[in-house]
């Protein structure tokens, strides 16, 4: 099993892993798109910041503390991206406290579509930053115009993807890709070819009741707290004997969650609705 997750945009601070510049980035197929990708947002953020406020979507309240973290990337601390990112999923999930085989698991079974750094690693060491895929970044791919990082990343990816989610691109089919990326990152890239023929991708859906009869509606705030939910129990299933392998497992580790779980799609496409059921109180 493998399973995508989006980034968020809230991270820890600080960190004790060494710094980018000194350890650098890898060997693996990214590492000179990464090392382009933060060489140019660092050169961005200091030498036009009121640009890159703007082209980085930063929010008024941290824009300055933002800016300052994209600046340093170079030679911040690092820590794994399983702890660097701290927002509605990753609070799901829990990482702290997840029982050893499980956190060892996630180490090659979590990855985190970004921004900057493409795919990543849950064991991935990253600094603090703020860079979303959205963003259109001056100076990538030796053109003087800007690029939006997620045009950056989707050819570099789709060739890659095989290799980083298996460590062998003929073995992507062995593996249950489990997509919960939200719609910033799921076309980066595109689940094509033998990755799309093992892929389930994931809607998480909120079920309150309203006026008498339930309604679903894809709500931002529980839907990314569904996802780290799912994401927990599928790390905990894999790592007690449950193998994670097909659509049905899935259904059953969200059922097994207190998640309602629905199969859609097509026997060869499929995809699969996971529902957080919000009784009223009273």
């Amino acid at each position: 099993m493998r399973v995508l997750l989006p980034p968020s945009e809230a991270k820890a601070t600080g960190g004790d892993g060494p710094s980018l510049r000194t350890a650098g980035f890898g060997a693996g197929p990214l590492a000179d798109a990464r090392a382009e990708v933060v060489r140019a947002v660092t050169a961005f953020c200091r030498s036009k910041p009121n640009a890159a406020i703007a082209a980085l979507r930063l929010p008024a309240s941290r824009a300055q503390a933002d800016l300052a973290a994209n600046t340093a990337m170079l030679d911040a601390p690092t820590m794994p991206a399983l702890d660097r990112f701290v927002g509605i999923l990753y609070q799901a999930l829990d990482p702290a406290s997840l029982p050893a085989p499980a956190r060892a698991a996630a180490s090659h079974t979590l990855f985190v579509s970004h921004g900057a750094f493409g795919l990543l690693g849950a064991a991935e060491p990253v600094p603090d930053h703020r860079v979303a895929m959205t963003a259109a970044i001056p100076g990538l791919g030796g053109r003087g115009v800007s690029t939006v990082l997620a045009a950056f990343w989707r050819a570099r990816l789709a060739s890659a993807l095989p290799d980083l989610l298996t460590g062998a691109p003929d073995d992507i089919g062995e593996h249950l890709v489990v997509d919960l990326r939200s719609s910033d990152y799921a076309t980066v890239p595109s689940l094509t070819g033998p990755a799309r023929a093992n892929a389930l991708p994931v809607r998480a859906l909120t079920e309150r009741l309203v006026d008498g009869r339930w309604v679903r509606r894809p709500l931002s705030y529980q839907a990314k707290q569904t996802k780290g939910l799912l994401t927990r129990a599928l790390l905990l299933a894999d790592t007690a004997g449950r193998p994670v392998k097909t659509i049905d497992d899935v259904a059953e580790v969200a059922e097994s969650a207190g998640l309602v779980a629905e199969p859609r799609g097509t026997a060869t496409a499929p995809t699969l609705d996971v529902i957080t059921r919000w009784h009223p109180t009273t």
